[in-house]
Order: structure tokens, then C-alpha cells, then sequence
């Protein structure tokens, strides 16, 4: 080759820059990726030179003085050892795509673990196998052994989980930093250890619409007075720069650690923020209705539970049961336990139980047991019926005060249509009349049983007298409707003229028309920030404390026998319960694929 021969020069801003020629392959050298400056890369030591050192006797210098084994060598050498060089570089960016691929899929598998309140090992004994044998029927055994390569050990989950829950939090709490105030309920309870768990979720302001997203689960080491409480809770708080002066609401249980009037954990907040707004929990205070039921309505359910406690308690009675609802063609063909921290479960058992009272009757005669005489007496019947169907009303009454758009103003409103319905009922039950009743009103002789049914709803509606007494429609009648004229409500001047400028805008009055409140309320805020701010601080309130208890049953599920010294219950309760998505990239980006081994 003719050392005298110079690469192209091109002339720019007064500078030369150097292009690769073909030729210099004979010295063993290849051109880097920049197209702008490009310099010779060695193919053999892959030491990349300046792009001044484009010129056949600097790089055929190079070679000598390097590499002088190689120096008699043709350029079809150098050009099977760029192949080759090619080749490798081929497989190490599949390989690196493979990792980054089963990095992935690891953080996806560790989602589907702790939502689904599984074990961490369950990822490598169970799904990893599965996953590997259907890639291996549908695709064959090269994506076989790509599945094997994704990270699904024990540990492997557990820091994903840890890493997601992290991520997850920031999110949060970058959103609650950003909200102009927030709601918050919470609850504690005590977990399958024994250990005090304090549970709080909250709800805030996001864009156009109220979010409701998990906070924390902080564990109580010792009591769990309304002062352990507030230091927990004041401690996560501060940890990320926020104060209660942002919280214009809690809902709690109602019980003395919670309210007190003295060292009661809204207490103790209300003096840093004298204008919270405090919610007795209205599920909480309906069961406490609901349990009023009379002596003769009671002893009628401690034996429903006796004779389902019989049952379930002696598995051959269960079988022979089950064996006998079966050959009868029943709908059902067990019962349901009574548990009494579940507010729903009186009104489950009830109806399961009268559903199947043809078959406890002959199942108990054939045996024998003395319970039947109760299944046989009318008017024991006529008192379980009545019961199955009040307490299907109470379950659907608290079913319906569950969710995500459930408010003060909504939960208010099916209170009081309750307490109406009960009045009604009473009335039409003083006449003979128990349509109200599905159940009761297919049976006869009711005559017997209306005295005892208008006591008992009597009862309820003392019980929602007592537990409901300052639930005022009128005071919020403006939120639901700003087009029409509010009557007693103290307004400060720029409230009212704001107030004014809602009612007067006919955009506004379409656009109501609409959307829900929340959304119609933050639409406004911008225009109209003073009397806004003001009604969505009412709808931002927790009328329940509902979401604690899902969280309940989560963590029973998440810390169960086998798991009862999980260390990071947190994490994982807040990636199961949490609405916020972790942010994949960033998670991808700070870890490093590497393949199982």
C-alpha cells in the first residue's frame, strides 16, 4: 500500500478533519461511530486513536510498534478478524438484551406477587416453572431457556417489592407536597403476631379529581394510646416535610385512643390545626346501631350461631350435610361462620341459614338433635325471617357507603334516607303490611310478630338518633347545587360574590350539569379559588374508614402463619394497595440486568 496516500480532508470552520478510507483496514483499523470526527479504532488492542492519526504511517507506526506479529498481515486478515470482532459484538448486545428484558419481567412478576398477597418463593418454584413450560409448548426450548435467564429468587422479589414500594412512596408524597391540603383515616389494629399495626390512607387533590392513595403502616412498639399515635404519624410526616396545617379532615373508629377528649389523638392534632374536621367512621356507628336487636330477636340468633357452630364444628356432621343439600338440590350446601368483628357477616349467616332451614330440619331429625323443635316453631321462623331480611337492608346500607366517590354529603344522604325508609316501615308494619320484608311476607300468621317488628325498628331508629344527631342537609345543599339560593349558611363577603359569580354563569351551569362534583368544583377553583377551596374541603372528607379496613384483610393475608415475621409488611402492603404505578424506567435505569444463574 502507498504510505504516501492521505485520507479525504474536509475543510470546516478552518479545521480538518480526517475521513476513513477503506484502506486502512490493512493496518488493522477500523472507523469509530462518529460520523462528525470519526477516528481509527484498533481491531486488534481496540485502542482508539485521535483523528489526527488518520494517515496510513501513523497507523501502520501503530501496528509495528504494537502488534509486530501481525504486521506481514494481508488486509483479508484484518477483514475476517472485523467479522469475527462483528459476530462477538452481536451476541453481547442479544445477551444485554435478554438481561434487560428479564429485569424487567422480574419487577413485573414481584408486582403480581405482592398483589396477590403470595410468599416470595412462589416466584421461582411456582410461576417461573409454569412460565418456562408454556414458553417451551407454544414456542419451543430456545425461549424456554430465555424465561430460565429471568431473576425470580427469594431475595430477588423481596428487594424488587422493597424497590417498588420506595418508588411508590416518593410518588405519593411528591403528589401530597404538591396538594394544597388532604384528608386523612386512619385505624390500627393488631396483626397475627400481636404486634399494634396503625393503618392511614388519605385523599388529595390530582389534577382534575380526588385521589385516594395508602400512606403508611407504621407499627406501634408498646401501647397504643392517642399520644403513640400522633408521634407516629407526626413522625412520617415530618420525615417528608409535611404538617397537619395540610390536613383539613380525619375519620377514625371512634374509640377513646382515637378521640379523647383529652389526650385522644384528634385532640392532640387539633392543636396544631384548630379547624380539622373530625369523622366518626359511619360504618363504625351503623354496626353500633345495627346491634341493638331486642332479648327475643337475640336468643334467635345465639342459636343460628350454635346450630352453625354445631355443624361446622364436627367435619363427618359437615359431610353428611353437604351429602344431603346436594341430593335435595339446594342452592347452597354449607353454612357461613358468625364472626363478630365482620359487620357484614350477621346478615350472610342469616340468609344462608334460612335458605337451608328445610335441610337443617330434616338433617337434625334424622339425627336426632334437639334443634329441631326451633326449626319446627312458627314463630321461631317468623323471627329468623324478619332478621334475614333487616339485616340484608343494614348490610346493603353499609355496602353502599363504600367506594371511592363516597363522601360526607352522599353518605349523609343515604343515612337519612334509611332513618325515613325505618319510619316508613314502622308505619306499614303497624297496618299488617311487611312487603318491605321479602323473606317474612311469604310466610302466614304475622299478626304474632308485628309487635316485635315495630319495637325493633323503633329501636333503629333511636340507634340512628343517637349515633347521627347533628347530620344537617341544608348547611351543605350549596355544594350540590350552587344555582340555587342558600339559605343559613354564614358566608364571609368574597365567598358570597364568588358564590354569586357561579350562580350567574350559564357555562358553568351546563358544565355542572355534566360533570360530578368533585370534578366541577376543581374546575372552578382557578376562577373562583376562595369559596372552591372551601367546598372541596368538605368533599375531600372521609365519611368511612373503609379503605383501613381492606387494609386489614390484606395484611391478615400478607402476614399469615407462615409469614408471621415478615419485617417488611409496609412495602408490601403499600405496592398491593397502593393506586399509584411505580416509574418503570427509573426502576429499569438503577438496576443493572443480570441474568439468573
Amino acid at each position: 500500500m502507498d504510505l504516501k496516500k492521505e485520507n479525504v480532508i474536509k475543510i470546516d470552520n478552518n479545521q480538518k478533519t480526517r475521513l476513513y478510507d477503506s484502506d486502512y483496514l490493512a493496518f488493522g483499523f477500523i472507523a469509530s461511530d462518529d460520523r462528525n470526527c470519526p477516528s481509527p479504532l484498533c481491531l486488534v488492542c481496540g485502542e482508539n486513536l485521535s483523528n489526527s492519526s488518520m494517515l496510513p504511517s501513523k497507523l501502520k507506526r501503530h501496528l509495528i510498534s504494537k502488534h509486530p506479529n501481525l504486521a506481514d498481515k494481508t488486509k483479508e486478515y484484518f477483514q475476517r478478524l472485523k467479522e469475527s470482532t462483528s459476530k462477538q459484538a452481536r451476541i453481547f448486545e442479544r445477551k444485554f438484551n435478554i438481561s434487560k428484558k428479564a429485569n424487567q419481567a422480574s419487577f413485573a412478576v414481584a408486582k403480581i406477587v405482592a398483589k396477590q398477597m403470595k410468599p416470595h418463593t412462589i416466584a421461582e418454584s411456582l410461576i417461573l416453572p409454569a412460565c418456562v413450560t408454556i414458553a417451551k409448548i407454544f414456542f419451543g426450548d430456545a425461549a424456554a431457556e430465555e424465561i430460565k435467564n429471568i431473576p425470580l429468587s427469594d431475595n430477588t422479589i423481596g428487594r424488587r417489592i422493597t424497590d417498588m414500594s420506595v418508588d411508590i412512596e416518593k410518588g405519593v408524597m411528591l403528589k401530597l407536597k404538591a396538594a394544597d391540603f388532604f384528608a386523612i383515616q386512619v385505624d390500627e389494629s393488631t396483626d397475627l403476631s400481636g404486634k399494634s399495626q396503625l393503618l392511614a390512607f388519605i385523599r388529595f387533590i390530582e389534577n382534575d379529581g380526588i385521589v385516594e392513595d395508602f400512606l403508611c403502616c407504621r407499627e406501634l412498639p408498646e401501647t397504643t394510646k392517642g399520644q403513640d399515635i400522633y408521634d407516629a404519624l407526626t413522625s412520617y410526616l415530618n420525615h417528608w416535610d409535611l404538617t397537619w396545617e395540610k390536613c383539613v379532615g380525619i375519620c377514625t373508629d371512634g374509640c377513646p385512643s382515637m378521640i379523647a377528649s383529652v389526650k385522644g389523638f384528634v385532640t392532640l392534632v387539633k392543636q396544631s390545626q384548630p379547624n380539622i374536621f373530625i369523622t366518626h367512621c359511619f360504618l363504625h356507628r351503623e354496626a353500633l346501631v345495627a346491634k341493638a336487636i331486642g332479648t327475643e330477636l337475640k336468643e334467635v340468633l345465639d342459636m343460628v350461631v350454635k346450630m352453625v357452630n354445631y355443624l361446622k364444628s364436627r367435619p363427618v356432621k359437615c359431610r353428611q350435610f353437604t351429602k344431603l343439600c346436594e341430593s335435595m338440590d339446594a342452592e347452597h350446601v354449607t353454612l357461613l361462620f358468625h364472626t363478630e368483628v365482620r359487620w357484614l357477616s350477621r346478615g350472610r349467616v342469616l340468609s344462608r341459614f334460612y335458605e337451608l332451614r328445610e335441610e337443617l330440619m330434616i338433617f337434625f331429625t334424622s339425627n336426632n338433635i334437639e334443634y329441631v323443635k326451633f326449626l319446627s316453631d312458627e314463630s321461631w321462623c317468623l323471627k329468623l325471617a324478619y332478621l334475614s331480611d333487616i339485616f340484608q337492608h343494614l348490610n346493603n346500607l353499609n355496602m353502599s357507603m363504600q367506594g371511592k366517590k363516597e363522601n360526607i354529603l352522599t353518605s349523609v344522604d343515604k343515612i337519612n334516607a334509611f332513618k325515613r325508609k325505618l319510619i316508613i316501615w314502622k308505619k306499614h308494619a303497624s297496618r299488617g303490611n311487611c312487603e318491605m320484608f321479602p323473606t317474612l311476607v311469604q310466610r302466614t300468621n304475622l299478626i304474632d310478630i308485628l309487635p316485635l317488628i315495630i319495637n325493633h325498628l323503633e329501636s333503629l331508629i333511636k340507634g340512628l338518633d343517637k349515633y347521627f344527631p347533628s347530620i344537617s342537609l341544608e348547611e351543605y345543599d350549596w355544594i350540590r347545587n350552587p344555582f340555587v339560593e342558600s339559605l343559613n349558611v354564614d358566608f364571609s363577603l368574597i365567598d358570597e360574590e364568588e358564590l354569586a359569580g357561579i350562580s350567574n354563569d350559564r357555562t358553568l351551569r351546563m358544565k355542572h350539569t355534566e360533570l360530578d362534583l368533585d370534578s366541577f368544583w376543581i374546575l372552578t377553583a382557578k376562577e373562583y379559588p376562595s369559596i372552591s377551596n372551601k367546598a372541596l374541603r368538605i368533599l375531600l372528607q372521609f365519611s368511612t374508614s373503609y379503605l383501613c379496613e381492606i387494609g386489614f384483610s390484606t395484611m391478615t393475608n400478607i402476614k399469615s402463619k407462615k409469614r408471621n415475621k415478615l419485617l417488611a409488611l409496609e412495602e408490601e402492603m403499600r405496592v398491593c394497595l397502593s393506586k399509584t404505578r411505580p416509574n418503570y424506567p427509573v426502576l429499569f435505569k438503577n438496576h443493572q440486568g443480570q441474568i439468573s444463574h
